[in-house]
């Protein structure tokens, strides 16, 4: 195979907007040394604006769309990547998928999304390391990695003890492509919604700046601050619409200008929907769709033989048929609390019949073990409050 000589990106520049005064360029053999910084509040244009760049740039190096929410598909189908969902394959097969991406030259959309956070950090970490531990022999294939939301795989804070490790490991890993892509033939250009969410070393390693729309104060500081604003010049990110980004870096500007960012060919997925107000039903037609009888939670009978005290509560509820089903039960439920599942997915999890899930389920209702509702095809049922407490790690205010 023929391997494309890519020094001409080093003199490529692709259009991005407009400012007052003249174009706005983005220069990709600068951006490569460099890196890149989108950032902006919610309606900002954040995403909208990596889009472009993505747009403009997917001719000249091999892409890659890194996706937490699963808004780029079409954008991939556009530029010709190869979509893969990551929850289908474990961290090690995504390791061995970035290598191979790097050999063939071959751009990916990698979705993220149906992830529980600290998964979706070690599947990004797993495919970040195989990037990084490419061959030499392949440096010269050279990569754009794009990365929207990026406060979710590198966050500045552990949301708890538990995640304080797996978030080590997602700063730890998207700051070394950073600071080692750049002679591996690695360019990341990295997209957030809150500088304040996102690890420091992370956005330390990242020489230009697409600045939007910020509204929190902490955001707000940290923006003016790498653009070398004052606090005059801070509010002005106060008030920018829509689109609008001060740019500023050696691949932008050398100086902070302010630009509005060309419209895009492919839409935007995830953009803001248009209102639609409340369907026009009275109360009766209302309770009917919505089927509220079935949703009612199933609570405690205290006439019940296993509502019971201590040892008589034990006994009842070891010799209940259906105890080696909600034994079961609870050791599922206690992985994934505080959060809830369905019935099926109880029964395809255990290998059990769903009449076993139902039975194990009542029994856990009786004893108070378990919020659930009603037996039906959308059943849902989680922990009681009382044990969630005893499994779920305790929040911690912020790690360093």
């Amino acid at each position: 195979m023929t391997i494309a000589n890519h020094d001409f990106t080093r003199d490529t520049k692709v259009p991005l907007g407009r400012s007052s005064t003249s174009p706005l360029e983005l220069d990709l053999g600068k951006l490569m040394a460099g890196r890149c910084l989108i950032q902006g509040s919610s309606g900002a244009g954040k995403s909208q604006t990596l889009r472009r760049i993505i747009e403009e740039a997917f001719d000249y190096l091999t892409t890659i769309i890194i996706d937490p929410e699963g808004e780029f598909a079409n954008l991939a189908a556009h530029i010709g990547a190869t979509t893969v969902i990551a929850r289908d394959y474990a961290n090690d097969g995504l390791t061995a998928l970035a290598l191979r991406t790097r050999q063939h030259r071959i751009a990916l959309h990698l979705d993220l999304t149906d992830l529980e956070p600290d998964h979706r950090i070690e599947k990004a970490a797993a495919f970040f390391a195989g990037l990084l531990s490419t061959p030499r022999e392949h440096w010269a294939h050279t990569v754009l990695v794009c990365i929207d939301e990026a406060h979710l795989l590198a966050p500045h804070m552990a949301a708890s003890a538990r995640d304080a490790e797996t978030r080590r490991l997602g700063v730890a890993t998207l700051t070394d492509m950073c600071a080692r892509g750049r002679k591996r033939g690695i360019g990341t250009i990295i997209a957030t919604q809150r500088l304040a969410k996102l690890a420091s070393s992370v956005v330390s390693e990242l020489h230009n700046h697409l600045i939007g729309l910020n509204v929190f104060d902490r955001d707000v500081a940290r923006a003016a601050d790498l653009l070398g604003f004052g606090s005059d010049q801070a509010a002005l990110l106060r008030q920018l619409p829509p689109g609008e980004f001060f740019a500023f870096g050696p691949a932008l500007a050398a100086t902070p200008v302010l630009a509005k960012i060309d419209p895009t060919i492919t839409p935007h997925i995830g953009r803001t929907p248009d209102l639609v107000p409340a369907a026009d039903l009275d109360a009766d037609e209302s309770r009917t769709l919505l089927d509220l009888d079935t949703l009612r939670e199933v609570a405690p009978t205290r006439g019940n033989q296993v509502a019971m005290r201590g040892q008589r509560a034990l006994d009842a509820f070891l010799l209940d048929p259906a105890a080696p089903a909600a034994a079961r039960i609870v050791g599922a439920l206690g992985n994934i609390a505080p959060n809830a599942t369905t019935a099926d997915d109880l029964a395809r999890h255990l290998a059990l019949p769903a009449n076993d899930i139902d039975a194990g389920l009542d029994l856990l209702a009786a004893i108070g073990a378990s919020d659930t509702m009603p037996r039906g095809d959308t059943r849902i049922a989680r922990l009681s409050a009382r044990l969630r407490l005893r499994v779920v790690d305790t929040p911690v205010i912020g790690l360093v």
